[in-house]
């Protein structure tokens, strides 16, 4: 069956970039120019997806606001109008936020037996040939339908303590296990998840089964790690771009400085006044 449908989990309260989310969504933060969801719901698009569920908390109203469909605007907006076009998009509160497998059982009935994609709603892929959303559908029709896909990317013993570890069987990309956030002495792999996932159907009714974890939330990862148990086939697949997060505010400077710097003359001028401080 094809991937027409994907999900944007963007329900969190960003508690990492306080102040600047205080009022404003972390997702509407803009990186340059561009808020974050919106190149995320870019890739969804030129993924060919057309139908978008985003899931949402307190204080989002303006993530709906953002993807109304204006006449004005500079080539940017209008060229953003124009995707807008190709897309449903539709939005649903977690009203209660319970982790990320919660807030993806929010879309069961978007769904409607159909597999989905899913993009985190706080980072962006940079230098992909290929949409990262798009090398995850390709993957997933190449191996029959009929499996779950986890976007994986690879990571030192420090980092990894933070996301999802990825364990393969040997000389495969067949998912053997998954761990959310190891203790550093228990990282046996380097491959975390990546924030892209393609979904079977089968997860909504293990995320319904998933009890939460101790950090009082129900995992994403718990619910794949159902999958596994019985015997529906995951695989890896590394992501060629760069992943960009935007999860604390360091990241989220570097993230604007790689943005920009895709055009040339900013990145004169950013190279410019960095030589400029170094030297003072």
């Amino acid at each position: 069956m094809k991937v027409r449908k994907a999900i944007i989990p963007a329900a969190g309260k960003g508690t990492r970039l306080l102040p600047a989310t205080k009022t404003q969504p972390k997702e509407m933060l803009p990186i340059y120019d561009t808020p974050v969801i919106q190149l995320v719901v870019e890739e969804a698009i030129k993924s060919g997806i057309t139908e978008i569920l985003i899931i949402t908390g307190e204080n989002k109203h303006s993530l709906e606001k953002h993807f109304d469909i204006t006449n004005t605007g500079n080539g940017k907006l209008k060229e953003f109008n124009k995707l807008l076009e190709k897309v449903d998009i539709t939005f649903k509160r977690q009203s209660n936020p319970r982790g990320l497998g919660d807030a993806i059982l929010r879309a069961k009935n978007f769904a409607h037996g159909e597999p989905c994609a899913i993009l985190l709603g706080d980072d962006f892929y940079l230098n992909c040939e290929t949409p990262a959303t798009k090398q995850l559908i390709d993957a997933y029709e190449k191996l029959g339908s009929s499996a779950t896909i986890v976007g994986v990317e690879n990571l030192s013993k420090e980092k990894m303590t933070k996301k999802g570890m990825i364990v393969v069987k040997k000389g495969s990309t067949e998912v053997e296990r998954i761990i959310e956030k190891p203790d550093i002495d228990s990282v046996v792999s380097e491959l975390a998840i990546s924030g892209r996932y393609i979904v079977v159907p089968e997860l909504f009714l293990k995320l319904e089964k998933v009890t939460e974890s101790v950090r009082g939330e129900i995992e994403l990862t718990d619910g794949l790690a159902e999958l596994l148990k019985d015997k529906l086939t995951i695989h890896a697949h590394s992501i060629e771009g760069t992943r960009i997060d935007v999860g604390n505010p360091t990241e989220y400077l570097i993230a604007n400085l790689k943005y920009a710097m895709l055009d040339e003359s900013v990145k004169k001028e950013v190279i410019k006044v960095i030589k400029s401080e170094l030297d003072n």
